[in-house]
Formats: structure tokens, sequence, C-alpha cells
């Protein structure tokens, strides 16, 4: 044990007089560096929370990676391709492709049954039959879609069997909602195939994500069912075996850019079988004004974090100023007895950099707390209008808490070794004397 050590620790645990007139700015100060880790942990949790919820359920709807038709721009307007692709098997040896899925998209119409309503008009109650109607846009997946996602969304009812042509749907909640629907209602939905067409499907399934956009655009329906209701079988002798496109799955978000490159020299410019130019489009690119906020919010984090580390510096820094106020006496009679400027520092240093943990382990406690509790109760809503989301997400790491308490402690104490330096600017016998 150095002797510095020794010493930093006997006079941290002592009751001197002059400790107690300085503990109001010594408490005001680890407050600060308490804070500091506080609200950086929230901010560092609900920002990857945000990212990483939106993330996921944008990707879970639409893929990382889509491949089309050259020429399409709209992955939900493009223009069909037969089922059968022989460049499937090319893409699926490619690393980083985890699967495809071919999907169809249509426009539809959904109607609700007819219901009561109440009118108020010049203080008379009217009873109303009035009927909804809402635009969607009915996706057709097969069995190969990642239905894991779809399990995790699902808030009622079970996930239709994609791989069959039955007429069944997974609807949002709050599609079900304004249309006055629940599990196992049949639902009419109306296409345009040549001429209006209406057929009945039963909601095998409700889900809910909390992003408007989605909740209330997308129906998952069977590829095969959706197929069946489309204008190209009549044009094409009956066939049915045509989709919108092919959504591939990669196995790490981090790869997106490397994947989506490799993909787009394999496809693009070379016609396939049926002489037909194909093209790759990035999620990044067809939802470019989510993922452009969600990239923003790192910026907001980064000036966030720096700033309560700026406090938490100019906080910790008094501390120490004032320590070496009131030990000037102690500073002195080190001197005298032949310690080193740099040995003195060490103590303080010491003294400080154990307080700076003490405050640390407080706001990790109270941090980490909070973030707990909203994880699990979810107390803070939001608008899904404006948000996205309907309540604050809480996502953070082991990595993340070891990241913010080493950047906040190291920065502290580093820092420290210039105010430190006033040590070496006190004279033993003018410390002495004034004492």
């Amino acid at each position: 044990m150095s002797f510095e050590y020794f010493i930093a620790n006997k006079i941290l645990k002592s009751k001197e007089k002059g400790i107690k007139v300085s503990r109001p700015i010594l408490r005001i100060s680890l407050i600060s560096v308490a804070l500091t880790i506080i609200v950086n942990l929230i901010t560092l949790a609900v920002v990857h929370g945000f990212q990483s919820e939106i993330r996921n359920k944008i990707v879970g709807f639409n893929a990382p990676i889509f491949l089309m038709k050259a020429g399409n721009d709209n992955i939900y307007e493009a223009d069909v391709l037969k089922e059968q692709q022989n460049i499937i098997e090319d893409i699926e040896k490619i690393d980083g492709v985890k699967n495809t899925s071919p999907v169809l998209y249509k426009p539809a119409l959904l109607r609700s049954d007819k219901f009561e309503d109440t009118l108020e008009h010049n203080g008379k109650s009217e009873i109303l039959l009035k009927q909804e109607v809402n635009g969607v846009v009915l996706k057709g997946i097969n069995e190969s879609y990642p239905i894991d996602f779809l399990k995790s969304i699902l808030v009622e009812g079970s996930v239709p069997s994609f791989g069959s042509d039955k007429n069944e749907v997974l609807i949002s909640k709050k599609l079900c909602e304004q249309l006055h629907f629940k599990v196992e209602d049949e639902i009419a939905i109306f296409f345009v195939k040549n001429r209006s067409l209406m057929q009945r499907f039963k909601i095998k399934g409700i889900f809910e994500t909390g992003i408007e956009k989605l909740d209330q655009q997308i129906v998952f329906s069977p590829l095969k069912k959706v197929q069946e209701l489309s204008d190209f079988a009549d044009l094409n002798k009956g066939k049915t075996n045509f989709v919108s496109g092919f959504e591939i799955q990669i196995t790490d978000w981090n790869s997106l850019e490397e994947t989506g490159e490799e993909l787009k020299n394999l496809v693009e410019l070379v016609p396939n079988e049926n002489g037909t130019l194909l093209q790759t489009k990035s999620i990044l690119d067809s939802e470019n004004d989510i993922f452009s906020w969600l990239g923003f919010l790192d910026t907001n984090v980064l000036i966030i974090i720096t700033l309560m580390i700026l406090i938490g510096i100019v906080n910790i820094g008094s501390v120490l100023l004032v320590m070496i106020v009131v030990r000037s006496n102690f500073i002195g009679v080190m001197k005298a007895l032949g310690a080193s400027n740099w040995s003195i520092r060490k103590i303080f240093l010491m003294q400080t950099a154990f307080l700076i943990f003490k405050a640390m382990v407080i706001g990790n406690i109270i941090g980490l707390g909070l973030c707990f509790l909203q994880y699990h109760f979810q107390w803070i809503q939001l608008d899904a209008n404006i948000y996205y989301l309907s309540h604050v997400p809480i996502k953070l790491t082991v990595l993340h808490v070891v990241f913010i308490n080493a950047i906040t402690f190291v920065t502290c104490v580093l820092s420290l070794l210039i105010p430190s330096y006033v040590i070496s600017r006190i004279s033993p016998a003018t410390s002495i004397k004034f004492n």
C-alpha cells in the first residue's frame, strides 16, 4: 500500500471541522456528477431504444433490402415479377443474407358492418346506421416470411397459415377499433380487378406496432390468395405465380451497406432468364425520412453526453480546489516533511476519485432503476402519430453502461490534473503560518 493511498484514506474518514465547513459545496458537486450519470444513462437508453424499436418494426414489415423489377421506385406499386427466379439461389449464397421471401402488394378497401351511432342536433339525439371504410395495402406473404416477427407484435388471436389460400388476414388493432371488428369476425374487402370485386376474409389475428404508418396501412394475407385476386391472372392465361418482388433479410444490420452493394453488383444490369432487368432497393432509401431522423438522434446524444460531462468536470474541479484550500496547512506540513508536489497531488486526486466513484454508484442506481421501471411499466406514454411509438422505449446494454461510466470517470479524473497544480504553488512556511 502506497503512503499516498494510506493518507488519502485516513483523510476521507476524518471528521475535521474544515471538511464540515466545505461539505455543502462538496455535496452539490457530487450531486452534479450523479446527475451526469443519470441523464447520460437515460439519454442513451431512450435513444437506443427508439432506434432499435422503430428500426426492427420497419425492417420487420419491409425487410432491409427489396428485389424488384428495374425502373420502379415504390415497392408498393412495383411491376410484377414471376415468383420463380433463378437469381434467388445465388442471392441466398451470399454471406450476410439470411433468407428471401416473395411478397405481393394489392391495394384494397376495408368496409365495416353497419353499426348504430348517435347524432346530436338542436338538442335532440338521432340514431343513425353507419359504415366505415378504410383504404389499405394487402400484403401477400408465404411461410418463408419471418413469422417470428409477426408473433412478436401479435396482441390477440393467432398468425394465419400463410402457406394456404384461405381467406384469412392479420390486421392491426387500430383498424379493428376503427371498423368495430374483433378476432374471428368476417370483414368485407373490396378489390379492383377489371371490375369491382368483394370478398369476405376472417380475422385470425390482431397485431399492434404503435407505428401509425404501419398499423393504418398494412394487412397481411396468404400470398396465394392475393395472387388470385390480382389482375395479372386474367392477363396471363390464369397463371398466378407473380409477385411484387422479394424481401431479403440479412444477418447483421451493421453490414447492410456492404451486403446491399454485393447484391446490387449481382442482380443489376444483367437480364434474368426471362429477359427482365432487376434492381435492389435498400430500406434506407425507401424509408429515408424515418432513418434520417433516427440518425440525427445520435448527434443529440453526443451533445447531451458532452454537456453533462463538462458540467461534472466543472463541479468536481471546484470540489478539489475547496479541499486544497481547506487543507492548505496539511499541504505545508507534508512539504516540510519532504513530500513531493506530485505525491501530495496524488493524495488529493485519490480523494476526489473516490468521491467521483461514490457519486457514480448513486447515479447508476437511480439511472438504471428509472430505466428498469420504464421498461417494465411503460409509465411515460407518447403520441404515436408524432413519435411512431406509443411509449418511451428503453434499451440499454452492459456495454453502454460501461461506456458511460468509464468515459465519465476517466474524463473527470484527468481533468483534475490541472487544478491540482495549485498545490505546487503553496509555500510550506506561508500555509503553516496561515493556520
